[in-house]
């Protein structure tokens, strides 16, 4: 028995060391096939890193030493690409009419946003521009031009999405959090990177490069005007028509028979719906009512005036935006790919056919070859230099008019002539002008940066001057245009002033980027230039702050006093007016401030119930802002005569010796 049972043991011994074996051997199988597997998951993630940098590193854009010259201009194209993309951030302008009747669509809605909530929204995304690209301006130069031309047009394009996606749901935060933060680091990263490029493939002709550059950035503000109207148009749609409405009475009669008209009811807040007593429409149903005045600033849509159901209607703003994202990310990316920049140690070619010019010429060549590696840090400039400062105030001042038409040129016009000359201030003209003043922009970068190669950065700044009386006196258009409105005859003259004096202005405006980066690099040296740049930039910003809202803030000033003037002339001519079309009297500040809250009450409606004499006080909406922006362009052209040219060499050796200007 002891041995048969000691068999036993010793085999059940065996059986389980067996059993414990597989069982530790599957277990470190297993443990080590999971490692394997994620080492295999982290070389794939490495080498798709690796193949990604490789394509988008700054040594994959970097040409090689011997790159020829006469190929330098096929680096241009990706730059052109990708400023065509970021180019419509101008024409916000084509966006906030839409945006300002997302709900009533043929007219402002009591909930849909004001001029005043939406004009922020370009300068938030200035503000961002200026912080990124005096912030990543060091990055940029890092990473190279692929990697930050990547990362800017993921960022415009997730802009227009997210701004389309706010603009749907009518949730305003999301239209900051689009086109004001993501479209300002977009538009900063893709206007960024191009420039900087251009430049040191073209030491010898910065103006030229930077013009070429930056000329496309303006031919994107003049073509998308454009799309984005075919866009709009196409994805409109007309909200309800409920019927005829009559301000002053319920109705006329019509070849003897009396026509009926909606009868409404203004509520406690404001807004208006059909009245329970009404022989047209469906009592209770909010409203707005579009005169002929915001009938003839719609395209796309067959409207008349009257009364149309809220949240019927598209404007198909936010699904053009939405199609254009798609558009632009992928034109940026693709472009970012290709961007190319020269090695460090390229200089252009230089053919010498003169030997008696040969020492002068070759000297010349030294010097200009040296300019991609010798410049001030931009820590330096900004605290250590006059001239930076003055410069600042340049760009500041001459912004800030361009950026205030810019930024409101399609209302500024509907307001200001659509009025007088109906017929010919259609949508499709306003659309037109648009596209001018990009077409403008663009002409201005590319012309006066090529012509500062020989008028010099500081005299072309001062030729900019010439916008100081045409800002200074459009007032005065204005009130031609009025006048001869308020005459029953329409004078053309006024209005073609107006269209071309502001385009020859927008060239100024362009000429003044386009020209910045040369004047910057003559001034301060090339080698640190992209970053000296993001810090001026920081000015534009400012000025996208002063210009836009500066215009909200006194453009509703001035609405407010014209509305006032308004309702003096309706009392004197009929004082029981106002109370039949809104059910307020002259003398009820709170249920008037209620009505225009709502956007009840209005200039147009109220022309409606002026006296026929009366001059619609929409031209006068801007003078204020005019006049201030001509002011500040002032102080830009006097900054610019006080800058004098830095001994460069000498600020370098004080530099080296860690002196500081006193």
């Amino acid at each position: 028995m002891l041995p048969f049972a000691s068999i036993t043991a010793s085999l059940r011994g065996s059986v389980t060391i067996q059993h414990h074996e597989y069982y530790d051997n599957n277990k470190r199988n297993k443990k080590y096939n999971t490692a394997m597997n994620v080492q295999r998951r982290r070389d794939i993630s490495t080498n798709n890193k690796l193949v990604l940098n490789n394509v988008l590193s700054k040594e994959a854009a970097t040409a090689p030493i011997d790159y020829p010259t006469s190929q330098r201009f096929s680096a241009l194209p990706p730059a052109i690409g990708i400023h065509l993309a970021i180019g419509s951030v101008y024409v916000y302008s084509m966006w906030t009419p839409g945006m300002s009747k997302a709900l009533g669509v043929v007219a402002a809605a009591p909930c849909d946003w004001t001029q005043s909530e939406l004009l922020p929204v370009f300068s938030c995304a200035a503000v961002v521009l200026g912080v990124t690209t005096s912030t990543l301006g060091g990055w940029v130069e890092k990473s190279g031009p692929r990697m930050s031309g990547l990362l800017g047009s993921a960022c415009w394009s997730g802009a227009l999405l997210t701004t389309a996606a706010g603009i749907e749901t009518h949730t305003l935060p999301l239209v900051y959090l689009g086109y004001g933060f993501l479209g300002g680091v977009g538009w900063g990263l893709m206007y960024l990177t191009p420039v900087t490029a251009a430049m040191k493939w073209f030491p010898d002709k910065r103006g030229l490069a930077t013009g070429i550059a930056l000329s496309a950035f303006g031919a994107g503000a003049a073509f998308a005007p454009s799309v984005i109207h075919v866009l709009v148009d196409h994805f409109a749609v007309a909200p309800e028509f409920v019927g005829d409405c009559l301000l002053t009475g319920r109705g006329v009669e019509v070849e003897g028979v009396t026509k009926a008209f909606v009868e409404l009811t203004t509520l406690d807040d404001g807004s208006q719906v059909v009245a329970n007593t009404s022989l047209v429409g469906e009592p209770g149903t909010p409203v707005v009512v579009a005169t002929e005045a915001d009938v003839a600033k719609i395209s796309g849509m067959s409207n008349c005036p009257g009364v149309y159901a809220i949240g019927t209607g598209d404007t198909g703003v936010s699904k053009a935006m939405a199609v254009l994202g798609v558009i632009y990310g992928g034109l940026g990316a693709i472009a970012s790919r290709f961007m190319k920049i020269p090695h460090p140690q390229w200089t252009p070619e230089r053919a010498v056919t003169d030997g008696s010019a040969h020492d002068g010429k070759e000297e010349a060549d030294a010097n200009s070859n040296e300019t991609n590696n010798i410049g001030l840090p931009a820590s330096y400039v900004t605290t250590n230099t006059m001239q930076f400062p003055l410069l600042w105030l340049a760009v500041f001042g001459n912004a800030t008019g361009g950026l205030a038409l810019l930024s409101s040129s399609k209302v500024m016009l509907t307001d200001i002539f659509t009025g007088v000359s109906p017929d010919i201030v259609t949508p499709a003209f306003s659309t037109g002008y648009v596209s001018a003043l990009g077409v403008g922009m663009a002409l201005g970068r590319f012309g006066w940066s090529a012509i500062s190669d020989v008028l010099g950065r500081q005299n072309t700044y001062a030729v900019f001057g010439l916008g100081i009386p045409i800002v200074g006196l459009t007032p005065y258009l204005c009130h031609m245009a009025s006048g001869a409105g308020a005459g029953g005859e329409v004078d053309m003259w006024p209005l073609m002033a107006f269209y071309s004096g502001s385009v020859l202005t927008i060239t100024f405006y362009g000429g003044v980027f386009s020209v910045l980066p040369a004047y910057i690099a003559d001034l301060f040296g090339q080698k640190h230039a992209g970053a000296i740049h993001g810090k001026a930039l920081t000015a534009w910003a400012l000025s996208a702050v002063a210009g836009p809202m500066g215009l909200a803030y006194l453009r509703s000033h001035s609405y407010k006093s014209a509305v006032e003037d308004l309702l003096q002339a309706i009392d004197r001519h009929d004082a029981s007016a106002l109370e039949r079309s809104f059910g307020v009297s002259i003398n009820d500040d709170v249920g008037i401030q209620k009505l225009m809250n709502a956007k009840t009450l209005t200039i147009e409606k109220l022309m409606e119930l002026a006296p026929e004499d009366f001059v619609d006080p929409s031209p006068y909406l801007y003078n204020t802002t005019l006049y201030a922006a001509a002011g500040l362009m002032s102080v830009a052209f006097l900054s610019n005569l006080a800058i004098r040219p830095l001994d460069l060499n000498k600020e370098l050796k004080q530099l080296e010796r860690g002196s500081v200007r006193s």
